[in-house]
């Protein structure tokens, strides 16, 4: 079983934020930044923290809300104020806080950073922007598509689609794929977006079960 601890994270401008930490028992294969959706670091994404630990792997989800409100964690239905929250945040806040959840894992071994929806299109930025990202996962990046005119991952990446996902229609998804031509992108037919929360109502096990396995493989060369 993993072991959870709560940590506080310094930033390169001395910005404290916090983080929810999973280890695994006996020796980590790696480190994990799992990035939260727009709703806090909540139930589910201690959930994901748990699954990468449970893996295998030191994970660490940082509260990238702190910035504008501490230990934030919202209601599902609280779109509108995550939104607002994730905008008042500056780009490069945003990687100052990213590259310190990277820091703080990168003795574990090879470091992936894996998010979902908001989360993921960070994943994307940590890879185009941070050092010491050697693998990204974007679940549903909505975001990816305002990132990908202007920068390119420098890390191999994975993406994971909802094909009924209307924040990620097939033109955004194309713009993304051109983007990044080296990357794995898989679309899940039947699947909306956070298909892989199972505290939502679009949650689709199969496709979160497929989707987790093959990020496991992907992480598992490194």
């Amino acid at each position: 079983m993993p072991h959870h601890e709560e940590a506080t994270l310094t930033a390169s401008d001395g910005h404290k934020l916090g983080a929810f930490v999973g280890r695994p028992d006996g020796k980590p294969k790696g480190g994990v930044v799992i990035l939260q959706e727009i709703f806090g670091v909540n139930a589910h994404t201690q959930h994901d923290v748990d699954f990468f630990a449970t893996n295998g792997y030191t994970a660490i989800a940082p509260a990238m809300f702190d910035r504008v409100e501490r230990n934030a964690v919202l209601d599902y239905s609280e779109v509108e104020r995550g939104l607002a929250i994730a905008n008042a945040i500056g780009e490069a806040a945003v990687i100052a806080d990213l590259q310190a959840a990277i820091d703080a894992v990168k003795s574990s071994g090879p470091v992936a950073v894996i998010g979902f929806c908001w989360g993921g299109a960070l994943a994307y930025l940590a890879a185009a922007k941070c050092t010491g990202v050697d693998r990204a996962v974007a679940y549903y990046g909505t975001r990816i598509k305002m990132y990908c005119d202007t920068m390119q991952p420098k890390a191999p990446m994975m993406y994971h689609f909802g094909a009924l996902d209307k924040s990620l229609p097939p033109d955004a998804i194309e713009k993304i794929r051109a983007a990044d031509p080296v990357g794995v992108a898989h679309l899940y037919e039947g699947a909306d977006h956070a298909f892989t929360n199972d505290d939502r109502p679009l949650y689709n096990a199969t496709a979160a079960k497929l989707a987790h396995e093959r990020t496991l493989a992907f992480l598992a060369k490194g």
